[in-house]
């Protein structure tokens, strides 16, 4: 384990290479969890591991700075885990972390530098008692990529601190001080359920449908770029799930084909990259079908020039085969999937370029004979959050889908009067010569859940540079590691 031997700062990458070795997918954290508990205590500290095994390490302040206010330093100790070999089971496997000497990054998988470094970064102040400090309280919260839920069941009695730096920023020199809010819908579907009694329409009759009798196809959209629903979803990506879904409505129209399968995505807040659908088609029709597919990808290739140039389009011919659900059922699913909104839904009034509501599908996939459409909606208000989420559930049940609230979290507002923003910018100005941006993102953080359990809650958030987070092109640049370590320590030495 010594694959970014060398690298400084020397603790800060160790320890990070260390978190890599230990599967830490978020609703898998017990281990890292434990290790960290672990950690904070051989060394002496405090340590608290709440019913949500949140991480919460008391620091006293070092000599000279007793008097000196409380900081929290907080992250997250879960990750987006995904791996290119969908084969791969990332709860058991560690990330296989490499460099190049200017970049980190995992071979084949996403790498957890959101939030791995956060973590590192503080058990690096953990081993080295010569850091200068007023006094410290750790907070490592669990589960933050599926709603933030170790952040939601925190009981804020455990912290005596209200101002806040938060790590699980992406890009160096600027200062996070809002977030949107977000809520997660998860809409299931039962296409046999939904549609009872049926007439498909073949060459102009009408006939009683029934499944499909005649070659098993299996259909893949790949080669997307992926990237944060938050961070990324201004870019107008493709969407793989939503590709996917136009292409099997409009193959049932043209074919009357019958479906199988689908899935796609790998997490509610990653753009998916993938996605993949089995289907049947009636007997005389593949040649036709392979033709039109050519000209489908050729189509949506042209759509998505210069946001995704690899989308692609593959095809598997397989064996004969009936199909699960008939074409008018197969139609049901696809237009439940297509009718759903994706991406952007509007722009801020007041900051220009910030997205202010977005929704994003995230993972698309069949569950106990039902098709289940994972959705990430994001917004900088809340009220238009909550329009947003009875949208989704609105076209959902017209469509004979059960919609329900599989978590969410509030805004973080912007603060005009900032006493710990301002320390820093100062701080900054001085380190660099230049001002810091200070910004709000349509990304969700934790800021926003603490906020409404911390009175006078003062708070950053700032973090190293990180590109492609959530997706298996994750890097976390070497050189900003260790200047937004020199920064963190000025931070924690100023009085």
């Amino acid at each position: 384990m010594e694959a970014l031997k060398g690298l400084a700062p020397e603790k800060v990458f160790r320890f990070f290479e260390e978190l890599c070795g230990i599967p830490h997918g978020s609703y898998h954290i017990d281990k890292i969890s434990d290790h960290l508990a672990a950690f904070a205590k051989e060394r002496g500290f405090s340590c608290i591991q709440d019913k949500e095994k949140n991480i919460i390490v008391y620091l006293p302040a070092t000599e000279g700075y007793e008097e000196e206010p409380v900081l929290i330093l907080q992250g997250h100790m879960d990750m987006v885990a995904v791996h290119d070999d969908p084969a791969v089971d990332m709860k058991s496997a560690p990330v296989s972390v490499m460099h190049d000497d200017a970049w980190v990054f995992a071979r084949h998988s996403s790498l957890g530098g959101d939030d791995g470094i956060a973590v590192a970064y503080m058990m690096a102040i953990m081993d080295d008692p010569s850091i200068a400090h007023p006094a410290l309280e750790l907070l490592i919260t669990t589960n933050e990529e599926v709603g933030m839920e170790g952040a939601v069941g925190l009981d804020a009695k455990l912290l005596r601190g209200k101002r806040l730096l938060n790590l699980d920023s992406e890009d160096e020199g600027i200062f996070t001080a809002g977030c949107a809010g977000g809520v997660r819908v998860v809409a299931a579907l039962d296409p046999a359920e939904a549609v009872q009694e049926e007439t498909a329409v073949t060459d102009g009759a009408a006939k009683k449908g029934g499944n499909v009798e005649g070659i098993v196809w299996s259909v893949e959209v790949n080669g997307l770029q992926g990237g944060h629903s938050g961070q990324m979803i201004h870019l107008g990506r493709a969407n793989a799930n939503h590709v996917l879904a136009r292409v099997l409505l409009e193959a049932g129209d043209r074919f009357s084909v019958g479906l199988n399968n689908f899935e796609g995505g790998t997490a509610c807040n990653a753009i998916p990259t993938a996605a993949r659908m089995e289907i049947v088609l009636p007997a005389g029709k593949q040649e036709a079908f392979a033709d039109w597919l050519e000209e489908k990808e050729k189509q949506l290739r042209h759509e998505f020039r210069g946001k995704d140039d690899a989308l692609n389009i593959s095809a598997v011919k397989g064996k004969e085969g009936v199909s699960v659900y008939t074409p008018v059922q197969t139609g049901q699913a696809a237009r439940f999937l297509v009718a759903e909104p994706d991406g952007v839904q509007a722009m801020s009034g007041l900051v220009k370029g910030l997205v202010e509501t977005s929704l994003n599908c995230g993972i698309v996939r069949f569950e106990e004979g039902r098709l289940r459409a994972y959705y990430e909606l994001r917004s900088m208000i809340g009220s238009a959050a909550m329009a947003l989420k009875d949208r989704v559930v609105a076209i959902a049940e017209a469509f004979g889908a059960r919609a329900e609230v599989s978590a969410s979290y509030p805004e973080w507002e912007y603060r005009e009067v900032s006493p710990l923003r301002e320390k820093m910018i100062s701080i900054y100005r001085e380190l660099y010569g230049k001002e810091p941006v200070v910004d709000v993102i349509h990304a969700g953080l934790e800021c926003g859940v603490l906020a409404k359990k911390i009175d006078g809650f003062d708070a950053v958030s700032i973090g190293p540079d990180m590109r492609d987070i959530h997706t298996t092109k994750e890097r976390l640049s070497i050189e900003s590691v260790r200047r937004t370590w020199e920064f963190l320590l000025e931070i924690l030495k100023r009085r």
